[in-house]
């Protein structure tokens, strides 16, 4: 396990350099410049060419990108071009409430859609199969921005139960915390928890049509030990990996969501980066996602071996 989890490492390191490469290069192959952005339309060359050179933008892109990852490998990220505040500093206090928003959704789709997909796959062609295969299609097809935009709406401006926008911190109630995260984690929630009905329901049709399935109901067990104690565990490899994968995919997919509720996290600020050529600002959020992306990947392989004790990664590199 040990050289397995080295070789994921390097792995992770090699994955993390080549996209800082894509996305520097897609980055310097926009249109656009920094420092007229900064000035606006009416900057003269002279200062155009005098900002450009301290933000160091007249360097060759090798020589930018090299001074850029020196300075993160050393625990630098750079300075924001707007704001001038450091990178790392803008995305700690804004990650909080992407991370907090992301585990949210996750935790709900993962309370709707894994029971959803027992149930279903235990009652297989019943009403309720088709009920719950219909809603794991609708929640997959149904955009989370404009599921979002209804929940709005109805909850915000109809019914008036929820805050339509907005962030609201700990010091101002637990309640007017948690209220403000209710409809951006179902906005992202339920678009998960109908892939992990569809897996779910997949995975426990497979195993039990399996021989050590027939072989407990041979032996007089309950349907509900069987589906339980020994199905699930084996059918949840697959739930477990569209997990993992989805938790990096809601860190960096809550951009839209974050721009419809008007939520201050990581998303937001890369959007706004973005739309303000702040080229440290964006490489920064994508190096920290792609990161987490990653180590999400590395602890879904980990689980494996927990959920199935056949799987073993000694003398894997």
């Amino acid at each position: 396990m040990s050289r397995y989890l080295l070789g994921r490492v390097f792995h992770m390191i090699l994955v993390l350099f080549g996209i800082s490469v894509v996305v520097f290069l897609m980055l310097k192959l926009t249109p656009g410049d920094p420092a007229a952005t900064m000035l606006g339309v009416q900057a003269t060359p002279q200062e155009l060419a005098r900002v450009q050179h301290a933000m160091g933008l007249d360097q060759p892109w090798v020589v930018q990108y090299g001074i850029w990852l020196r300075n993160v490998l050393g625990g630098d990220m750079g300075v924001s071009y707007i704001s001038r505040k450091p990178v790392a500093e803008l995305i700690r206090t804004r990650f909080p409430v992407t991370l907090e928003l992301t585990v949210l959704a996750l935790l709900l789709a993962a309370a709707i859609g894994i029971p959803a997909g027992i149930i279903s796959a235990a009652r297989r062609y019943s009403g309720l199969d088709y009920s719950i295969t219909s809603f794991a299609l609708f929640g997959v097809s149904m955009p989370s921005f404009w599921f979002g935009i209804l929940l709005i709406l109805l909850f915000s401006l109809y019914l008036r139960w929820l805050p339509s926008s907005g962030y609201a911190s700990m010091e101002r109630g637990l309640w007017e915390h948690f209220s403000h995260f209710v409809l951006p984690a179902l906005s992202l929630g339920l678009f998960l928890s109908g892939s992990l009905a569809r897996f779910t329901r997949s995975s426990m049709v497979d195993t039990l049509a399996r021989e050590f399935i027939r072989t407990g109901r041979a032996k007089g067990l309950s349907e509900r030990i069987v589906i339980y104690r020994h199905a699930l565990k084996n059918a949840m490899i697959p739930t477990v990996t569209v997990l993992g994968l989805q938790f990096g995919f809601l860190m960096g997919g809550a951009v839209i969501i974050e721009q419809v509720f008007a939520f201050p996290g990581v998303g937001w600020l890369a959007l706004i980066a973005i739309s303000q050529r702040d080229y440290p600002v964006v490489m920064g959020v994508v190096l920290v996602v792609a990161g987490i992306f990653a180590l999400a990947n590395l602890l879904v392989d980990i689980a494996y071996t927990w959920l199935d004790p056949r799987i073993r990664y000694e003398g894997r590199a």
